[in-house]
């Protein structure tokens, strides 16, 4: 079993952002109790359906991975970051738990991609993305709770992806129980007025049941930006 020091692992504490911060310790709870999983558990590297739709859109334009720039926002555990790392790209990660931050960078140093993939500590929103800056801009399950940034934000991320790059995107849409403050939902008709010009790889939706009486609903999308 693993037991990181988060002050050794990162030398900082988690950061302010716009979502609640009850939320915000329910997620670095989750974190928390993966710092204590073992190597094995951290080397097993799981990626969703946007993520392995990605890998299609990748084999369909016949797109070479080797030294692809990639940024992940709300990056989690660093698990898809890792995912694209040993496949040859370069990527950049953001996340603004310092739990996650640290188990992300062990999971980094068990697979030896200190050199291809870097974790920030830092809010996903509040900084500029410089124009054309990506080839790939991966943010899942997150735009959302940026409320009124939202939007400005998704169009941000979009104007930072070079010509002929892709963004990989999912967020909720109702159905969805209430929160307070209510999540700012991109719904399908917006996504698809935001990417209008782009090839939609995937542009796909469901309703799932995460535990009784908890119905929600999602919506995704593997888009290309056009080459010119």
């Amino acid at each position: 079993m693993v037991s990181l020091d988060l002050n050794t692992m990162t030398g900082e504490e988690n950061i302010h952002v716009a979502a609640p911060e009850k939320w915000m310790n329910g997620w670095d709870s989750l974190y928390k109790r993966m710092l204590d999983a073992s190597d094995e558990e951290l080397l097993e590297i799981e990626v969703g359906r946007p993520v392995q739709q990605l890998m299609h859109a990748f084999q369909i334009t016949e797109t070479n991975l080797d030294g692809l720039k990639v940024l992940e926002l709300a990056s989690g555990d660093g698990s898809v970051g890792c995912y694209l790392g040993k496949l040859g790209c370069i990527v950049d990660c953001v996340g603004a738990l310092t739990s996650a931050v640290a188990v992300a960078n062990h999971k980094i140093k068990l697979l030896g991609l200190e050199n291809t993939v870097h974790v920030k500590l830092e809010d996903i929103d509040g900084w500029t993305i410089e124009s054309a800056e990506y080839d790939v801009i991966i943010v899942l399950q997150s735009l959302q709770y940026l409320f009124e940034r939202t939007i400005p934000r998704l169009q941000e991320i979009l104007s930072a992806i070079k010509p002929g790059g892709f963004i990989v995107y999912s967020g909720n849409i109702l159905p969805h129980f209430e929160t307070d403050p209510p999540i700012r939902f991109i719904t399908k008709d917006e996504l698809r007025k935001e990417l209008t010009g782009w090839t939609l790889h995937c542009f796909g939706g469901d309703e799932a049941i995460i535990k009784p009486n908890d119905l929600r609903g999602y919506v995704w999308t593997v888009a290309r930006k056009p080459l010119k």
